[in-house]
């Protein structure tokens, strides 16, 4: 198999499991902001929703690991929380730098966010545990 088909087969499982994840966050994250919790807040907490669900999707669906649970899930808080962090520099420059609206500063945000904790996961948080891909399943 292909470098390429290999990591395309990642990268498809990735989206798919990231659909419901992004549709858990984004709803907490708007719900909250429709009842008036700041970005910032709403961003946090849409995150935080999102964590335990995204790394059990992660580990079982998207990269198929067979790594120990408790060493990938340190690995993972580490990268969810590097990865957030880049979340919130966006989300702040988004909004006060280049005066955004909310929801599309969350959205670009978001983007940062999938992209940083995808390298992450795929190099350093599952790596070692993973199987093989298999892009037809």
């Amino acid at each position: 198999m292909s470098i390429w088909r290999s990591e395309s087969a990642y990268i498809s499982r990735y989206a798919g499991g990231g659909v419901l994840n992004t549709l858990v966050g984004f709803s907490v994250i708007f719900m909250l902001m429709w009842l008036g919790v700041s970005p910032l807040i709403a961003n946090a907490s849409g995150y935080l929703a999102g964590l335990v669900m995204g790394f059990f999707v992660a580990k079982k669906i998207v990269f198929r690991s067979e790594g120990h649970v408790t060493t990938e899930g340190i690995r993972y808080i580490a990268a969810f929380l590097t990865s957030f962090v880049v979340n919130l520099l966006v989300l702040q420059g988004a909004l006060v730098l280049l005066h955004m609206s909310a929801i599309l500063a969350q959205i670009f945000a978001a983007a940062t966010f999938t992209i940083v904790m995808y390298l992450f996961s795929r190099w350093l948080v599952f790596s070692a545990g993973m199987k093989p891909p298999h892009p037809n399943k």
